[in-house]
């Protein structure tokens, strides 16, 4: 569901590591001494050698917080091992650049800017990239399969001629995807506009608030908004109000229709379909509720919808998603990796320029990362134990991939950014 902003931040931590902008000149230059200084604090900042409050100004603090910076530095540490010595410099200006890192298994690429007067800290400061020593698929295969739990993973070549894998793990176990099932909203949304029964410029209300990711919870129920900005927000920002909205419009019996032709296998764990409404009440709301759904038929769970939609998302204490894992094997929505590749290529053959647009907005790599592909479009999906990362990938060749991983753990929450790093790893790999 992408639920907690803790979970989407973890998300995005690979693709930026600060928020403070800066423009860069096109032209090389020499770094100052006081510049180069910086970029070598980076090394003992980054295995927690160092106070952030050394290194980086006020105004970054402010934005990203000292245990921010402490916590990011050890999931870099958690992809790439220890950070080992500042590798190169390549200076923008004498007092921005690029600066490259080498840790363990890794060269991490990052965009910094340093103050113009006294002190000069660090007032900016973006990961765009790592390249892996000596990587190859088959280790970033055995590191994935070697994780606590179950993971599905699957790798497509989409052609003309058909659609054939040729990367597997257990690549039609369904498992627990979190939102990654927004991309069968996006596709019945798809049919439907293909169909003439949608326009993207609909204008619609805005349906009841869920509760996050997102930024629709907090607008007025009611609010007009266009089935573009409904889609792009459920996309981009895994906006889980956006979604319901959808789901809602389109109906649940549409999408339920659709995911045989999409490829779903097991399209039976996945009736009825749940909104994250439902979702949430299911795992955060009354306990019996939550038995009789457990104990019931599709029929039985079909009646208990109306009383799923009586509980308020105010109501619920969302912080309890922190915590353990809640049931992510009985109550979820489930695909396996290859219904995710089989998905985004069922998409892509629609042929609506807007949807893969929409897919495109957040990429779910680093800048450099995206920048090997000549189009790159992602969704990913999450909750304690759950992980999800689904990408529709076009090479420079012009030829299509798909890619899809899960990680499931019942018992435990998971490594969230190794499992992201690893998945970026073997994308870069396939450009």
């Amino acid at each position: 569901m992408n639920q907690a902003p803790r979970v989407a931040a973890r998300l995005l931590h690979l693709v930026a590591l600060l928020l403070l902008a800066w423009s860069f000149p096109a032209a090389a230059a020499e770094p100052s001494a006081i510049f180069r200084q910086r970029a070598e604090g980076l090394v003992p900042l980054l295995n927690d050698r160092t106070k952030p409050e050394t290194l980086f100004s006020p105004a970054f603090l402010a934005q990203v917080p000292p245990a921010q910076v402490v916590s990011i530095s050890k999931q870099l540490r958690d992809g790439y091992g220890a950070a080992r010595e500042l590798e190169r410099i390549e200076a923008k200006t004498a007092t921005s650049g690029t600066v490259v890192v080498r840790f363990e298994r890794a060269s991490v690429k990052m965009e910094m800017a340093i103050g113009a007067v006294p002190p000069q800290l660090i007032e900016g400061l973006l990961v765009t990239g790592a390249e892996m020593a000596k990587d190859d698929v088959r280790t970033v295969l055995g590191e994935l399969t070697a994780l606590q739990g179950t993971v599905s993973l699957a790798a497509g070549r989409l052609e003309p001629g058909g659609f054939g894998l040729f990367l597997t793990q257990k690549a039609d176990e369904p498992l627990a995807v979190g939102s990654s099932f927004k991309l069968f909203i996006l596709a019945e949304l798809v049919r439907a506009v293909k169909a003439g029964e949608r326009r993207w410029a609909d204008v619609v209300p805005l349906g009841a608030p869920s509760l996050p990711s997102g930024l629709l919870q907090d607008w007025p129920a009611g609010s007009p908004v266009t089935l573009h900005t409904l889609a792009a927000l459920m996309l981009s920002r895994s906006d889980n109000s956006a979604a319901d909205t959808l789901l809602a419009l389109v109906g649940r019996a549409k999408v339920e229709a659709l995911l045989p032709t999409l490829g779903v296998r097991t399209p039976e764990r996945d009736r009825p379909f749940l909104s994250t409404r439902d979702m949430f009440a299911l795992k955060l709301g009354d306990p019996a509720l939550r038995a009789q759904w457990l104990a019931a038929d599709e029929t039985g769970r079909r009646k208990l919808l109306p009383r799923l939609a009586e509980v308020g998302a105010k109501t619920l204490d969302v912080t309890r998603l922190g915590g353990a894992p809640i049931e992510i094997g009985r109550i979820e929505w489930f695909a396996s990796a290859g219904d995710l590749v089989r998905t985004l290529d069922w998409i892509r053959r629609a042929g609506d320029p807007t949807a893969l647009a929409l897919l495109a907005i957040n990429p779910g790599l680093s800048r450099d990362q995206a920048a090997a592909f000549d189009y790159v479009g992602y969704k990913g999906g999450s909750e304690p134990g759950v992980l999800n990362l689904s990408y529709l990938l076009r090479r420079r060749d012009g030829g299509w991939l798909a890619v899809s991983g899960t990680w499931n753990n019942p018992a435990a929450g998971l490594e969230e950014t190794r499992f992201i790093a690893l998945m970026q790893r073997l994308v870069s790999l396939l450009k």
